[in-house]
């Protein structure tokens, strides 16, 4: 969630570009004009001659499309960013009643496809689910937020399901989101079964032999993006089950198997792989962890920052995959981890022992009891890792 200021400058006239989302509105500038999108953008408009009917925009350079520009009824365009802007400031201080008002305040004011993103986030966060859910898949179906696997699947004549009666259908689930979603909605295969779909999956490598019990297949009657089962299954905060589902071969845990040396051993993991602008804060810094932890030998369940887990004493691993991590995981006596995939893999593994480490503004999803065996050591306050760690000892 964040404002988005784009500046441009006018180029020549290209042939045969795609069309890009329209300007919808737009104002004067000392220095030219600036627009509003469909999408959200701003564009700040460096011209001294007028406001033409579209504009090329380039990227490094290179023309990448046409906007057709629009201005059919009259918009305060910082009237609509302060706006957007008091969302996400409430959203990020955990304010999501406020946050609700602002939002809508927001869309009345241009009804942007960030904006609608936006209030999908804060009605989640809110616990109103089917609302929040509903807005979210929505905005999936449009740039910039479709996933690049849907686009491939569409491109590919797939047709999305959209919740229809699947008995007897073959359904394709896909790995379209992070490591961590997948791994917290493969629960809900079984019940995807038990409604009659026959079930194929396509996922990354790293998650193939996790799942290897279910086929693969390109010729299928729908594909679902499997976050957005969620939505199409009806989840509630309140219908999670969080019992395991997941089992780990025992010739896998065999293999990486430790030698017992009597000391208590916590698997931890303290980063992301993958950080995006926006996103809510995860990353605990790994000598405050440790410090935290005391007299435990410590490994590390995350495959990055290997070198300054070495540097500070932690035990580092080889993973090739998921299936590598979770045999590790079953060779602990407790896992510690901040929200991120690893954490997932604990709750669905079953392991008895997990903590998460989470940010005072964290995701929507810690609403639900997704694991039964894990306990939540949140932060206080923004940036406050020490109250969250406090916890972790009591």
């Amino acid at each position: 969630m964040a404002d988005a200021r784009v500046e441009v400058t006018m180029q020549p006239f290209v042939d045969d570009l795609p069309e890009l989302d329209p300007v919808i509105f737009h104002e004067p500038t000392e220095y030219g004009w600036r627009g509003l999108t469909a999408q959200g953008e701003v564009l700040e408009v460096k011209s001294g001659n007028g406001v033409p009917d579209s504009i090329i925009v380039a990227r490094a350079g290179k023309p990448i499309g046409r906007r057709a520009v629009t201005n059919e009824v009259t918009v305060d365009i910082d009237g609509y960013l302060a706006h957007f802007n008091r969302v996400v400031a409430l959203y990020r201080d955990n304010r999501v009643d406020e946050a609700l008002i602002e939002s809508d305040a927001t869309l009345k004011a241009a009804p942007t496809l960030r904006a609608r993103f936006n209030r999908a986030m804060v009605l989640l966060a809110a616990g109103r689910w089917a609302e929040g859910l509903d807005e979210y898949w929505r905005c999936e179906q449009e740039a910039p937020f479709m996933r690049a696997q849907v686009r491939e699947a569409l491109d590919r004549g797939l047709r999305p399901w959209r919740g229809e009666d699947v008995r007897g259908k073959r359904l394709l689930v896909l790995h379209a989101h992070g490591f961590g979603d997948t791994i917290m909605m493969l629960r809900y295969l079984p019940k995807l079964l038990a409604m009659g779909a026959d079930v194929a999956l396509d996922m990354p490598p790293e998650l193939q032999r996790l799942t290897r019990r279910w086929p693969s297949a390109d010729d299928c009657d729908y594909f679902c993006p499997i976050l957005h089962l969620l939505h199409f299954l009806r989840v509630t905060p309140d219908s999670v089950d969080g019992s395991p589902y997941m089992a780990i071969e025992a010739d896998l845990i065999r293999r990486v198997r430790l030698a017992r040396n009597g000391r208590y051993r916590i698997g931890i993991a303290w980063s992301i792989g993958k950080p995006s602008h926006g996103d809510y804060p995860r990353e605990i810094p790994l000598g405050e962890l440790i410090a935290a932890l005391g007299d435990a030998e410590l490994h590390s369940v995350q495959v990055q920052n290997a070198d300054e887990a070495r540097a500070l004493g932690v035990h580092v691993h080889e993973f090739s995959d998921f299936a590598d991590c979770a045999a590790l995981m079953m060779q602990m006596d407790e896992i510690v981890s901040v929200d991120t995939a690893a954490l997932h893999l604990a709750g669905a593994i079953g392991h008895p022992r997990v903590t998460a480490l989470l940010s005072y503004w964290a995701s929507w999803r810690w609403l639900a009891p997704w694991y039964a065996d894990m306990r939540l050591c949140r932060q206080a306050a923004a940036g406050d890792w020490a109250s969250a760690l406090a916890a972790l000892r009591r």
